[in-house]
């Protein structure tokens, strides 16, 4: 096996959540390769975001950002520079894109989750 060919265990824990966080409707083979392709996109910004600028945000997830960014702002402000305030307002705006088909779903704190992963061992029971 050649080193460029090896797949470390961190490479491979962050395939499987991709892979498992993901519906149907993505197909995870292109999102992976996707993924490992760092030197075409930004692992921050999405390809078609970065020929125009930052995503479309509702007045809501604009202001969910803004909250989010005064917070680390409030934090870490005296540390970050300029353009690293401008990288995390980006990587906010891209994370509220990324959560708005998931905060479509209601959920209460009591609702059941609708799938459980059984384990099972390669053996067969005999």
């Amino acid at each position: 096996m050649t080193k460029s060919a090896r797949i470390s265990r961190r490479e491979f824990g962050l395939d499987a959540a991709v892979v498992a966080a993901l519906s149907l409707s993505v197909s995870p083979t292109a999102l992976l390769a996707e993924r490992r392709d760092r030197d075409n996109i930004s692992p921050t910004i999405a390809a078609g975001e970065q020929e125009t600028g930052a995503p479309k945000l509702t007045a809501e997830q604009s202001r969910d950002v803004e909250a989010k960014l005064a917070n680390i702002t409030r934090k870490y402000g005296e540390r970050l520079s300029d353009e690293q305030r401008k990288h995390l307002r980006r990587i906010l705006a891209y994370n509220e894109t990324m959560l708005a088909p998931i905060r479509v779903y209601a959920l209460q704190n009591g609702d059941a989750p609708v799938t459980v992963l059984k384990v099972s061992s390669a053996k067969s029971n005999e």
